[in-house]
């Protein structure tokens, strides 16, 4: 399956880096059932992953605006910030499940930028010392 087949808007997010494989099966997830409050160990168990892990995968979606948090500890629920936000992630959620192969493979593809932006980030810190 080839990457043209994913729309350019989802490729584009995709590219970004900010989301990896566990994160868009987190989005499945949390948005499938909308109602109910997720914490890490509910998430790490649909996920087959360990609980920091989806920890990270859940704050993650918080900070971009996928998912809000309540309580202490914090539990998520499906909240994306924005209708335009919403409808990009139904995209990727179509597209995810029609074009599996592609739609990794670009998270794939993103990864080492992402890899360099970090290592960018720290050199940026450790020079401004």
């Amino acid at each position: 399956m080839s990457e043209d087949q994913v729309p350019d808007d989802v490729r584009r997010f995709l590219l970004s880096g900010v989301l990896t494989v566990p994160h868009v099966e987190a989005i499945l997830q949390l948005r499938a059932e909308r109602n109910r409050a997720w914490d890490a160990d509910r998430l790490a168990t649909r996920l087959y992953v360990r609980a920091g892990v989806a920890q990270q995968v859940l704050a993650d979606l918080n900070a971009i605006g996928i998912a809000a948090a309540e309580g202490q500890p914090p539990t998520y629920r499906y909240a994306p910030g924005t209708a335009e936000l919403a409808d990009l992630l139904d995209r990727l959620v179509t597209a995810y499940s029609t074009h599996l192969v592609a739609v990794t493979a670009i998270i794939h593809r993103a990864e080492p930028r992402k890899a360099l932006l970090f290592a960018e980030a720290f050199r940026i810190r450790k020079d401004s010392r």
